[in-house]
């Protein structure tokens, strides 16, 4: 079956058309080797990924790679394509998963590995290393769950352990060396692991005595560990330029810019903390050019600022206010995602609040001091309520406060100490409220503390099932206020979690066995089947307890193969400091505590120490505002766009070209682009009117051909004249429709419909059913050849072409969605 039609049966199309302003297409004469940069979450996950931004980035500019994006189907594109067998393909190319050269996975969380294997299913390429021939492509993963990629150990030919942009071009150096000179699989193993920071599972084979892990053999001793590959000064890199216009909203809708990477403030439960360090930061210039070029090729209204402790960048104050001064007129906001109470100035929160004040985060870990203590996360109770109270002071009305459950040595009184610190919070918006319209108020987060590799938890126990839900208990029904909301985590998910984070290579079998008992999407709650993954642990002759359990000092661990950096008696040591309730320093600044990862030559902390920021810019005064009217055309793959995915679209795209959009005004000003209505998913049309309002005058043939440059493909701006005094945006009443089926429709079944005298047809939607009346909806339907010609009014609610063939012509919903629908005129009124 073609693709169009297998997306006229899903919810979502426009996540697998493509085509996206932004994106690169190769030339496939000088392309040497193809690379599927696969992630295996939906779009609007995949699209909110940094990491998968930089490898596009870092990739772009070689002509021998195509790197496509591929990304995994939602669950009813997933069964469609397992019926039918059809692969996940390319957004850029739309090749197959299966025909690449090389299958690179970023791994973000251990919870998508059943999705990885479902899209090699899908592929049919077989998800086991020993089982995939010459025909076949590599498969690979990076991303920060392979500093212990052992339970997918069976599955990948190779590894990337640590950052990518010194990586990347000698990997498809190999890779293209290997395929042209036909290497077999087991030499390309070997010359990979010469490269620092790849990890080929095939050299390494773990032995086991008495049920437990007694050492992970290295099959070549030149190679005895895998040591992680660190970027020692990320000024050498520069971040994504690029901007591609997503067709869905992405989770993070916004440009994501990063400051730095690495964080030691060495918060004793958080792994990036220490797989990532030491602490690197961008030179601020660096950062303000990055961001000014991918906000104008992409035309976004936010700007992220991302590192691990935002706040924590040296020259932070003068690079938020440099680049407010910039954004500020141009109506974009900026976001500190990962903010530190204890480096959170007055003038920082001023920066921010600028554009609009969206919720802010603070999260303090732990309710009581003590157990604050414990995990280094060194608040006190006052610094905690006093950053509340400037923040609530300066005009925000949501604050959220993140918790964690379970964490070591924690007491019920650590728990009710939640309540205690919410409430105080609580008192602070009930103080800060006193006047204002919108009622300040607390969002208190909980989530359940999983124990990660390469932390000084990685030895300790997770509490299981029954405890978990008993401490979710506790804390939500002791907050003690009713301003504060309390969400939490799922205690099935982070105890599936904990498995595979700390899991070894026998949960291989078992993610084979969860993929058959049907887990998908398994960090999605309302689709984590928690009992088929007992069941699969079970089949292999494991249980929950063999990876919950605390793990002893001696005791050698799955990822003892693996280098970060940060040695095992560091660990341990931080992990004897937390039991004491001694805290650690941060090592950016101060003295060195030796954990191992700096060489002190070229890996060390690398801090801005000054920014040489350019001037505000001066901006024209603006003009008045003018209204510009086109003919818009909707066809092709455009026609799977939503409504509003299509609008968002094409305001950000009529920014990226250059031209100066009116606004509204009040507190959310918002642009000026809109359409006379909406048209119905999957319908074409070549007579929408379109609306542009801008502060400039342009010529509106060159404003059009600048915007359709940038557009996807089937969208396209025509006709543009001035809008005239007093015009109205409003949709005719009268639609005529062109309407190509699958297959011929029956003629009698048209007859029927005339010579009736009333035909009701039953319309669902989200606020309930009502029923149309068709005929007098139906101005005109005839056959003209295998086409339906259909004239639509709007009398009782203008009938979609989709139902007028189900309910006319007794088709299914999918035979009916994969017929072609072009809307070809509008008309005030009924013509002849």
């Amino acid at each position: 079956m073609p693709r169009w039609e297998l997306l006229g049966r899903v919810e979502k199309p426009a996540r697998y058309l493509g085509g996206e302003p932004g994106t690169v297409i190769k030339d496939e004469a000088q392309v040497r080797l193809s690379l599927a940069l696969a992630f295996p979450e939906i779009y609007e996950i995949a699209m909110s990924h940094l990491g998968i931004k930089v490898l596009y980035e870092c990739l772009a500019g070689r002509p021998d790679v195509a790197a496509e994006r591929v990304f995994c189907p939602w669950l009813d594109l997933m069964e469609i394509m397992d019926a039918e067998g059809e692969a996940p393909w390319s957004l850029e190319s739309g090749r197959a998963l299966g025909n690449f050269d090389v299958i690179g996975f970023s791994l973000q969380y251990e919870l998508t590995y059943t999705n990885l294997l479902m899209m090699l299913k899908l592929a049919k390429v077989p998800a086991r290393r020993d089982e995939r021939g010459p025909e076949h492509p590599l498969v690979i993963a990076g991303g920060p769950t392979m500093v212990n990629p052992e339970p997918l150990a069976d599955f990948l030919d190779l590894a990337v352990v640590g950052e990518a942009e010194e990586i990347i071009h000698p990997l498809m150096d190999l890779f293209i060396q290997a395929k042209e000179e036909a290497w077999p699989r087991e030499k390309l193993y070997r010359e990979a692991m010469k490269i620092q920071g790849v990890y080929a599972p095939a050299l390494f084979q773990p032995e086991y005595q008495d049920g437990s892990l007694a050492q992970i053999k290295a099959l070549d001793p030149e190679h005895p560990k895998v040591q992680r590959r660190i970027v020692a000064d990320l000024g050498q890199h520069e971040p994504p330029h690029r901007t591609i216009l997503p067709t869905v909203t992405p989770v993070h809708d916004r440009l994501g810019v990063e400051l730095a990477r690495g964080c030691t403030r060495g918060c004793r439960f958080c792994q990036a903390g220490f797989i990532y360090r030491p602490v690197r930061e961008r030179p601020a210039e660096q950062v303000y050019q990055a961001a000014m070029a991918g906000l104008d090729s992409g035309g976004l209204e936010e700007l992220a600022l991302l590192s691990l402790s935002t706040s924590d960048y040296t020259c932070i104050e003068p690079l938020a206010a440099a680049l407010m001064d910039a954004l500020e007129p141009r109506r974009i906001s900026l976001s500190l995602p990962s903010l530190r109470m204890d480096s959170l100035g007055e003038e920082l929160i001023n920066q921010i609040k600028r554009v609009r004040k969206t919720g802010f985060t603070l999260a303090p870990e732990a309710g009581s001091e003590r157990l604050r203590g414990v995990i280094n996360k060194n608040l006190s109770e006052e610094q905690i309520v006093g950053t509340a109270r400037t923040v609530y002071g300066m005009g925000w009305n949501l604050v959220k406060l993140y918790f964690m459950l379970g964490l070591p040595t924690e007491t019920e009184e650590d728990i009710l100490a939640i309540g205690r610190l919410a409430s105080l919070v609580a008192s602070e918006a009930m103080n800060a409220g006193r006047g204002r319209g919108k009622r300040p108020v607390v969002n208190a987060s909980l989530g359940l503390f999983v124990p990660k590799p390469h932390t000084p938890f990685q030895w300790e126990g997770q509490i299981g099932l029954e405890e978990s839900l008993e401490r979710l208990r506790l804390a939500k029904s002791n907050l003690g206020d009713r301003r504060v909301k309390a969400k939490w985590n799922d205690a099935k998910t982070s105890i599936i979690e904990g498995v595979l984070s700390r899991g070894d290579r026998r949960l291989g079998a078992v993610l084979l066995r969860a993929v058959e008992l049907g887990c998908r999407f398994d960090g999605w709650t309302e689709h984590l089947d928690y009992g088929a993954w007992l069941q699969a642990l079970a089949d292999n002759g494991l249980s929950l307890d063999d990876y919950l359990r605390p793990r002893e000092q001696d005791e050698v661990l799955p990822w003892e193969h693996i280098d970060v950096g940060v040695s095992k008696k560091f660990l341990w040591s931080e992990r004897d400091k937390s039991l004491a309730g001694e805290s650690t320093a941060d090592c950016r600044r101060g003295r060195c505590f030796d954990c191992g990862v700096c060489d002190h030559k070229v890996i060390k902390p690398r801090l801005c120490e000054e920014a040489a920021l350019p001037a505000p810019p001066t901006a024209p005064p603006e003009g008045e505002r003018l209204d510009w009217r086109f003919r818009l055309e909707k066809t092709g793959p455009a026609r799977y766009l939503g409504h509003l995915e299509m609008m968002r679209l094409l305001e950000r795209t009529i920014r990226a070209a250059g031209i100066e959009l009116a606004y509204t005004q009040g507190f959310h000003p918002h642009a000026l682009v809109k359409t006379a209505a909406a048209l119905t998913t999957g319908v074409e049309s070549l007579v929408e009117t379109m609306e542009v309002s801008t502060i400039r005058s342009y010529d509106p043939d060159q404003l059009a051909a600048q915007v359709n440059a940038l557009l996807p493909p089937g969208l396209r701006l025509a006709d543009g004249r001035p809008g005239r005094p007093g015009e109205k945006l409003i949709d005719p009443p009268v639609a005529v429709y062109r309407i190509t089926p699958a297959r011929p429709l029956d003629p009698a079944r048209l007859e029927a419909f005339q010579e009736a005298d009333q035909w009701t047809m039953l319309r669902h939607s989200p606020k309930g059913s009502r029923e149309i009346d068709l005929k007098a909806a139906v101005r005109q339907m005839e056959l003209d050849g295998e086409d339906l010609l259909l004239v639509a009014g709007s009398a009782g609610g203008r009938p979609k072409p989709v139902e007028v063939m189900v309910s006319v012509f007794g088709l299914s919903p999918e035979a009916a969605a994969a017929a072609r629908a072009l809307k070809v005129e509008a008309r005030e009124e009924e013509q002849g």
